[in-house]
C-alpha cells in the first residue's frame, strides 16, 4: 500500500474529489428520515443559487452536482 496521500492538482483528481463529495452527500441522504432527504436537497439547491448571485459560478456547479446526488438519494 502505497502512503502518499499527495494528489496531483489536475482536472482528473479535482473531478474526483466532487465525484467523492456526490457519494458522500448520496450516502448521507439515505440515512436522513425520508421527510428530511427533500429539505437536505432543497438546502443544496439554495447555496447554489446564492453562489449564482454572488457569480461563484464553480461552487454553484458544485453544488448543482450536489444538489443532484441528494434528489436520486432520496428517490
Amino acid at each position: 500500500m502505497n502512503n502518499d496521500t499527495t494528489l496531483p492538482m489536475n482536472a482528473e483528481t479535482l473531478n474526483a474529489i466532487v465525484n467523492a463529495m456526490g457519494a458522500l452527500v448520496f450516502a448521507a441522504v439515505r440515512q436522513l428520515p425520508e421527510h428530511k432527504q427533500a429539505a437536505f436537497a432543497e438546502d443544496l439547491a439554495r447555496l447554489a443559487r446564492n453562489e449564482e448571485r454572488q457569480g461563484q459560478l464553480a461552487t454553484e456547479t458544485i453544488l448543482l452536482d450536489l444538489h443532484r446526488a441528494a434528489v436520486a438519494a432520496a428517490k
